[in-house]
């Protein structure tokens, strides 16, 4: 089986490349992104298996990305990670995303949450 094809986006550049490195060692495929605009460039190059979205960025926070990326990709797996996330989040864009997590997460609990994601989004495929 091929790896996963996922994009993570993030702001902070430092919390973006960790992960990425992580999910890269883990044997994930990975672009990284930092905001909305760049996440666009990236799907136009390609589309990924699954998003990482962090939801406080610059200009569209990751709840506006996902409900957007969703109608236009509705078989993508979406994760949604939060530092405002306590239990389970009552926020009505939360139906857009398949899972969301919260900040700040053990890369190991990161890539095991992104692999069941991942595997949502291919049962939708197929």
């Amino acid at each position: 089986m091929a790896a996963f094809d996922i994009i993570i986006v993030d702001d902070n550049p430092a919390i973006r490349e960790a992960l990425a490195e992580y999910l890269l060692d883990c044997g994930f495929s990975v672009r990284t992104a930092g905001d909305g605009d760049a996440l666009d460039l990236l799907l136009q190059a390609g589309t990924a298996d699954a998003l990482v979205l962090d939801v406080n960025l610059p200009h569209e926070n990751g709840y506006a990305i996902a409900s957007r990326v969703r109608q236009a990709l509705p078989a993508i797996g979406i994760l949604i990670l939060s530092a405002r996330l306590k239990g389970q989040p009552s926020d009505a864009h939360a139906s857009m995303a398949d899972l969301q997590v919260a900040k700040p997460v053990e890369p190991q609990a990161l890539a095991q949450a992104l692999g069941q994601v991942c595997a949502l989004a291919h049962a939708r495929r197929v």
